[in-house]
């Protein structure tokens, strides 16, 4: 009986979650395979680190699936990195583009590669937010992330340039999430 009741709630969660945004997987935005084995050092990442591309933004799936791509093939064949760098990317479109995923370190942030998830707005926001969609998207993906055991609940939450020297995510995402209660400036 408890297993049944565990896969209710599975399943309730993963409707809640589709209801509150879409994952674009590797294979549906056309992915080149992954050369990662690297598990995360926890298996609840304590921090979410926010950056952006600095790229296109995107405002479609068939343009977000193109700039995702264009993102990963820099990755690999420029920096040489075994895949994208992030764990997931957001495009203004409100979806959610899977880059590592949750189990798997990034590339992101160095000194919190193995602790954290790495999301990328898709885009530049130097001068301007990403459009609430995305917004919407983000929220959803760490409420989803800390119910089904992938985030731990007490997660912190910072800017690229809170960490690293570099302008990413740019000011006006780090002042957005500078508001957000779990937000920490290092």
């Amino acid at each position: 009986m408890v297993r049944r009741e565990i896969l209710l709630l599975v399943l309730c969660v993963l409707s809640q979650a589709a209801a509150c945004f879409q994952l674009i997987t590797p294979s549906k935005w056309g992915a080149h395979l992954a050369n990662c084995s690297a598990p995360l050092k926890t298996l609840l990442p304590e921090y979410v680190i926010i950056i952006h591309t600095a790229g296109t933004s995107c405002e479609t799936q068939v343009e977000c699936s193109r700039e995702t791509r264009g993102v990963q093939d820099y990755h690999l064949k420029i920096k040489r990195w075994c895949d994208i760098a992030y764990n997931f990317l957001i495009g203004e479109d409100g979806n959610v583009y899977e880059g590592r995923g949750w189990r798997s370190e990034g590339s992101h942030t160095y000194g919190y590669n193995d602790l954290s998830l790495g999301i990328a707005f898709i885009g530049s926001f130097t001068e301007r937010s990403p459009n609430p969609a995305a917004w919407k998207a983000l929220k959803c993906l760490l409420d989803f992330s800390v119910k089904i055991g992938y985030l731990d609940p007490y997660y912190l939450i910072t800017a690229h340039s809170d960490i690293s020297s570099t302008i990413s995510p740019g000011e006006p995402v780090r002042a957005e999430i500078a508001k957000w209660p779990n937000y920490k400036h290092h």
